[in-house]
């Protein structure tokens, strides 16, 4: 029979990093094993299901498989899948990177020797040559580097502290191996990933300390991008990194969550409306191509219509392009849960209100760059048309065969299809 090692990876692109390290793991122990990592979210109730579906599916299509379950969903449900058959591991989520956390898996080989933490795989070459034998993010031409876990904010309706523990720092001798790893092996974009990376801070170090000694360090790196960020996580430090290294790219996606300051408050986001609008006023005034992307939750439970109304004013005078809206979702163990919810129809009309604002909105700035010149980089080539993402995180075509880990300097708008730039170069 087939042997495999692979990973159904749900939610963030922080689980898909650590999917991948899982399997490295597995790999180092018995490249020969067969299993089925089943990484699950609980960010929502939707994805909470989705998680279940997928351990389900999981164990249904073994076919003699070992099935390990673990991630966010873990926190909220672990009772669940302990009461599954078929499962063989269920490995915390704190854990997952962990040797030592796959000890149960019977292997070919002892392993008491390299019971080590994956956070230091990099610092050792023969860390480096398992990765390469297993072929790390294959075909990826971007790679999610996680300098930071864990989160110290405990938001009134998120789950993640809970789930990821406190906010942990990946030291910056760590995090430079790990990028030199990555250039050497032929990735053309780095994205600095994490629950909240603006909380870096390891013997003083701050973020960023951390891009400056990249950049300093590999100055052949063209693309460095910043991911998700809490918008009074923005020191001048930052800002002024943002706005002026051409090398960072142009595009932030700020987790800003509403518009309407009493329901700011609620949450306990550390930050006003005016704050944010004021931010984003002057990130644009200071970076002409910046391209700003937000998280929004629709129905939160004190939002009344006119705090509603304020979000939706908010959006379109933000000038914000990139729009995520998850409809709330009460999370056990969360302050919000335990507030009186709205109506679940409420919550889906607004969320479907946002969502209509948000793709008017991306339409229009599209077609604002018809006729202009844009970067990017090519990730993938199918049937003959080259996909790829723009420097400020616009998804882009140009219909004929390009190589993929292709960098693109000024191509030409030419028009949209599908919600993507049609380009020429």
């Amino acid at each position: 029979m087939h042997k495999n090692i692979k990973a159904i990876t749900l939610g963030c692109r922080f689980n898909f990093y650590e999917s991948e390290l899982s399997k490295a793991i597995i790999k180092s122990l018995d490249p020969k094993d067969d299993v089925i990592i089943v990484n699950t979210c609980a960010v929502t109730k939707q994805a909470e299901n989705q998680s279940k579906q997928a351990v389900r599916k999981a164990i249904r299509e073994a076919n003699g498989s070992k099935i390990i379950v673990t991630g966010c969903a873990l926190a909220t449900c672990k009772e669940y899948f302990n009461s599954l058959e078929g499962i063989h591991s269920i490995i915390d989520n704190n854990k997952k990177d962990k040797i030592s956390s796959y000890t149960s898996l019977p292997h070919n080989k002892n392993i008491s020797d390299i019971d080590v933490d994956f956070n230091n795989i990099y610092n050792t070459n023969t860390a480096e040559d398992m990765l390469l034998a297993e072929d790390m993010f294959n075909k990826r031409v971007k790679v999610f580097l996680q300098i930071q876990t864990g989160c110290d904010n405990f938001c009134s309706y998120c789950i993640v502290p809970f789930a990821r523990g406190k906010s942990i720092s990946l030291p910056l001798e760590v995090i430079l191996n790990k990028v030199n790893f990555f250039i050497n092996n032929g990735f053309k974009e780095i994205v600095l990933s994490g629950i909240d990376i603006t909380s870096y801070n390891i013997n003083n170090i701050k973020l960023h300390d951390v891009i400056k000694a990249i950049l300093k360090e590999y100055p052949k790196l063209e693309r460095l991008r910043i991911s998700s960020i809490n918008p009074n996580g923005i020191s001048n430090e930052l800002f002024d990194l943002i706005t002026n290294e051409p090398r960072i790219l142009p595009h932030l996606h700020l987790s800003i969550q509403s518009g309407n300051n009493e329901v700011l408050k609620s949450m306990r986001r550390l930050y006003t409306r005016e704050f944010v609008l004021d931010l984003i006023n002057k990130l644009k005034n200071a970076r002409k191509d910046l391209v700003i992307g937000a998280d929004i939750i629709a129905g939160y439970p004190i939002e009344t219509n006119e705090y509603f109304q304020d979000t939706v004013e908010f959006i379109k005078e933000s000038g914000i392009s990139l729009l995520h809206v998850f409809p709330f979702s009460p999370r056990p163990m969360t302050i919000a849960a335990k507030m009186l919810q709205l109506p679940k129809n409420i919550i889906k009309e607004r969320a479907a209100i946002l969502r209509t604002l948000a793709d008017n909105i991306k339409l229009n700035f599209l077609n604002s760059l018809i006729n202009t010149k844009i970067n990017g980089l090519i990730e993938r080539c199918e049937n003959n048309i080259a996909y790829g993402k723009t420097d400020n995180f616009l998804e882009f075509i140009i219909k004929k065969p390009i190589e993929v880990n292709t960098i693109m300097k000024n191509m030409k708008v030419t028009g949209i299809e599908d919600s993507r730039l049609v380009c020429s170069n």
